[in-house]
């Protein structure tokens, strides 16, 4: 993403802080009230009348407060709170709102006053009082740096507002808690958490203030996490409560906002009409800014205009007034970080036509960012010098610029708490490694401008930045899985996971239930969203980044003659300026060496792999025009200039190719699919295929466990109807049907499988159970099959999930990532027969969030997953027929594509056979064929087996990944033709 989608949030953590002060540092009935007006303030005179009536009460203290609006009777004010907090000790109002009215001058003497009011109302047990004193108490601790004071009294403020009772006391200490988070750890995933923990007690039926202070909050949260969508839906929302209430303030923070994120998604989604809206946006929060009288807010808005403006005449004149007001604002402020965006947005508009300048701009930038201990901005300040850089100097200056703004980004990443948030914010920045990778490239002559690098080193370097591009999180993951590391996990915090993921299985129970009302499913999944937060919030800390990815050399060097990887790297051309996005790019890299190759761009690709997609379902062969078109413009030259002794591909796709079926790509409408060519296989990033390229040799001898038809409901009335497909979503979980062809897919397997030395055994019915899975002896198993129904929730990946038949009273049978990671496989195959098993969310540079990831987590090397909805009877057919190749000693892609290509052979359209993909360890040999008269073991008898077979074990694997797939054969596709796919 360019610089100008990140600028605005450059100032967000130091405008969260005031929004905090100013919105909490009074009592809620006076809150917000500024800005709508109000009336004449009382004088000193009738606030003592007021207060000798009514000592105790709270608003005769608020008087007083008021009353000090007026400047000149501030003092007098101050005196007369003085003296009646020595008659009043146990007041603990007084001390209150004399520390507001502190907060009207200097704040320097508001410190004592909270203090001393937040101490009374402890020892009077009012949760109100002590709660208000002590977020202002914060506050200025906050803002004096006193940072672990403020964690503190913001535990403290938690703790008495949860167990006070009272939602709204609850609701404005969690936007707090999510306040520190955000502003002093910079931790946005918990912050997010914590603010949807708080959204069910604000919303509906919470004060105005409260939700504006909700709001505002989670809408800078949620933009600066990339959830671009909840923040524009949150910031019109905020728009329109600031309306009605006449908080213009907060109305142009809103409006700003809003603007800034439409064009974050015009970046992120290229649509051309998002610019003119983002522009209008823009203008309309200038006109909110000038009507709330808040200067910086308008110089935050005003940059953000002339950064949108185009380069027209006119729009260069009004830009470059604009970005005169934005410096005269920023010195008026005297604002280093006003001063910062100016100076950015300055430089990138005069890079065309006065480069000196430009660079003075971006220089300038760059020396005030350097007083800045936040990597943030030094990413923000360096990805502006390297545009500025690649618009007006050699690209060399460029990339150096850039590849320190990408040090600066993954020192951002490690201030994350939790792994899935360490990715999300990852993935907002997934375009400055393709922005970096495709300049690279450029230098090294590949897009036919001269070169300023050796064509080698510049391949290297733009391979070495797309490995840090992928799957990070899951590559961290699996390293220290390897290690064993230790996360800093303790006991009382293993302990506390465990009662929260009990009361998971309570709250499933209970959604699965049919009988469920309305009101109890709504109460239940408000639980259940609460469980869920805390459960990742007692997640063991993220293991330690890697460092070392695997280098273009090492990758050849560790391919076989018989292999080549396709590294895919999928970026835009041009950004909203007209500066290269760094482009779209295949390597192509094999033991003899490395050619890269130019393919279309993101949007181009992504409309082309959707209609393919859509195609395929169709079952009618009218997806073959489209399947040419994509192999000539992905694979074509690639497969052309291969060595002809590659017969398997390991395929690394990025953006809209997740998905992409490329086993029914074809070179000719009346030609054989790329499968009949090649064994293919998908692997996240080449570090990780190296990762398991490098593990132990695998040896094929041993369990497997193979689970299918699990009759998992719950209250279970009469025989199941059958289901048409594999499929189903969380909130229907209990109107699934029987799976009888999965059961005969059971038993198919377990038939293949009893010639090898990997001993099956078939659990079906209520014993295909999440119970047996999870007590089962894992590390002894070599194959793990599940034949079931899939629930893949997009929008909340972490709810897809397995179903299985429960087993006991303490589990769901809702097999979820955060169980799967648990099992602790090792090495085993997985296959996932079931819908969507490989499919989901995408999130740029991590790569699907699919239940087959989360057995990647597990410690399997190989799974075997489906990209859409299986038809029952075709699912057990290929499957079994895998199985069948499996179990002589084939590799796992190379049994795969013999399946494939029986289906090819027996007429089967793609939407049959096509969206079975093997991830991972594609030359992973989990069977060897038994020898006659061996006898068969199981579990720990495997270890007596006699000694030679034993001494054989070293060489299996390497036998199973050459001789036996080497005798495959080619086999040409026939004339598939289908129907019309009408089932989920």
């Amino acid at each position: 993403m360019p610089l100008r989608t990140h600028r605005s949030e450059c100032n967000n953590r130091r405008l969260l802080s005031f929004l905090m002060g100013a919105i909490l540092s009074v009592c809620p009935a006076l809150a917000f009230s500024a800005a709508s007006g109000r009336p004449q303030p009382p004088s000193l005179e009738s606030c003592r009348a007021r207060f000798a009536s009514e000592p105790e009460g709270r608003e005769a203290a608020m008087c007083f407060y008021q009353c000090a609006q007026v400047t000149s009777a501030r003092d007098a004010v101050v005196r007369e709170l003085t003296a009646l907090m020595e008659r009043h000790p146990e007041h603990g109002w007084l001390p209150l709102v004399l520390g507001h009215v502190g907060m009207l001058s200097s704040g320097k003497e508001a410190e004592g006053p909270y203090l001393r009011a937040a101490q009374t109302f402890r020892r009077l047990q009012d949760a109100e009082g002590e709660v208000l004193a002590a977020i202002n108490l914060r506050a200025i601790l906050l803002a004096q740096g006193r940072t672990e004071e403020a964690w503190d009294w913001t535990r403290r403020v938690v703790e008495v507002a949860s167990a006070s009772g009272r939602p709204e006391l609850h609701a404005r200490a969690l936007i707090v808690e999510a306040s520190q988070l955000y502003e002093v750890e910079l931790d946005l995933g918990r912050a997010f958490r914590v603010l949807k923990r708080a959204e069910s007690l604000v919303f509906p039926d919470g004060a105005e203030g409260l939700k504006k202070q909700y709001l505002s909050v989670m809408s800078t949260v949620s933009e600066r996490l990339g959830r671009l969508e909840e923040a524009s839906d949150v910031n019109a929302r905020l728009v329109e409560l600031t309306r009605s209430t006449g908080d213009l303030f907060l109305e142009a923070h809103a409006r700003f906002t809003l603007a800034n994120v439409t064009l974050r998604r015009l970046e992120r989604d290229h649509v051309p009409a998002d610019r003119a809206r983002a522009l209008e946006l823009a203008r309309q929060a200038m006109a909110a800014a000038e009507r709330a009288g808040n200067p910086t807010l308008v110089a935050r808005a005003v940059r953000l205009t002339a950064d949108l403006l185009g380069d027209t005449p006119e729009d260069r004149r009004e830009a470059d007034a604009l970005m005169e007001r934005c410096m005269a604002l920023a010195e008026s402020l005297d604002s280093d970080e006003r001063r910062l965006a100016c100076l950015w947005t300055r430089a990138e508009r005069r890079a065309g036509v006065d480069p000196t300048g430009a660079i003075q701009d971006s220089e300038a930038s760059l020396r005030l960012v350097s007083e800045v201990n936040d990597p943030l901005f030094h990413a923000l300040a360096l990805r502006g010098r390297s545009t500025v850089a690649y618009r007006t100097q050699p690209l060399p200056q460029a990339l150096e610029h850039a590849e320190r703004a990408l040090d600066a980004l993954e020192a951002l990443r490690q201030t994350q708490s939790d792994a899935s948030s360490q990715a999300e914010l990852f993935a907002t920045w997934a375009r400055d490694y393709h922005r970096l990778a495709g300049w690279t490239l450029e230098a090294g002559g590949a897009t036919g401008k001269p070169a300023t690098l050796p064509f080698r080193e510049a391949v290297s370097r733009a391979f070495a930045v797309s490995e840090r591009l992928r799957a990070r999180t899951l590559l961290d993951a699996l390293v220290a899985f390897r290690a064993r590391a230790d996360s800093g996990d303790t006991p009382e915090r293993r302990a506390q996971r465990s009662e929260v993921q009990s009361r998971l299985v309570v709250v499933q129970r209970q959604l699965l239930d049919p009988s469920l009302t309305s009101a109890g499913r709504e109460a239940a999944l408000n639980e259940l969203q609460e469980l869920e937060h805390r459960e990742r919030d007692l997640r063991p800390a993220p293991h330690k980044s890697v460092q070392e990815f695997a280098s273009l050399a090492s990758v050849e060097k560790g391919l076989r003659e018989d292999e080549a990887l396709l590294v895919f790297l999928v970026g835009d051309d041009e950004d909203l300026s007209g500066t290269s996005a760094g482009g779209a790019w295949l390597f192509v890299v094999t033991g003899e060496g490395t050619h890269v190759h130019r393919i279309p761009e993101r949007t181009r690709l992504a409309a082309a792999a959707t209609l393919f997609s859509g195609l395929v379902e169709r079952r009618d062969d009218s997806e073959r025009g489209a399947a040419v078109a994509l192999h000539a413009q992905l694979l074509g030259p690639a497969l052309a200039g291969l060595p002809p002794t590659v017969r398997r591909l390991l395929l690394v796709p990025d953006g809209p190719l997740h998905d992409l079926p490329f086993a029914a790509l074809r070179e000719r409408r009346d030609g054989p699919p790329l499968v009949a060519r090649y064994e293919l296989a998908l692997v996240p990033s080449a570090s990780l295929w190296r990762h398991w390229h490098g593990e132990a040799p695998f040896t094929p001898i041993g369990d497997a466990l193979v689970l299918a038809d699990p009759e998992w409901a719950l209250k279970q009335r009469g025989a199941r109807p059958a289901a048409r497909s594999r499929a189903g979503i969380f909130d229907e979980a209990a109107q699934l049907g029987a799976l009888p062809e999965a059961r005969r897919e059971g038993l198919g397997v377990e038939r293949e499988l009893r010639g090898t030395r990997v001993v099956p055994r078939l659990l079906v019915g209520t014993e295909a159970s999440e119970r047996a899975l999870k007590r089962a002896d894992l590390p002894l198993l070599r194959v793990l099959h599940l034949a079931a129904h899939a629930v893949v929730d997009a929008e909340a990946p972490e709810r897809s999930a397995l179903v299985l038949a429960p087993g006991s009273e303490d589990e769901d049978g809702i097999l979820q990532p955060r169980e799967i990671i648990q099992l602790r496989l090792d090495g085993a195959l997985v296959v996932l027969s079931a819908c969507r098993s490989a499919s989901g969310a995408v999130l740029p540079g991590e790569g699907v969030l699919s239940l087959a990831r989360a057995f990647f987590e597990a410690g399997s090397s190989a799974v075997v997953a489906s990209l859409w909805p299986l038809r029952d009877e075709e699912a057990a057919d290929l499957v079994e027929h895998f199985y069948r190749h499996l179990a002589k000693g084939l590799s796992v892609s190379a049994a795969l594509r013999a399946a494939q290509l029986e289906a090819i052979d027996a007429g089967l359209p793609p939407a049959a056979w096509a969206g079975l993909v093997v991830l991972g360890d594609a030359a992973l040999v989990v069977a060897a064929p038994r020898e006659d008269g061996a006898p068969m073991v199981s579990g720990l008898a495997g270890a007596l087996v006699i000694v030679a077979a034993f001494l054989g074990l070293l060489a299996l694997r390497r036998w199973g990944r050459s001789s036996s797939e080497r005798s495959t054969p080619v086999r040409r596709a026939g004339d598939a033709r289908g129907h019309r796919f009408s089932g989920r």
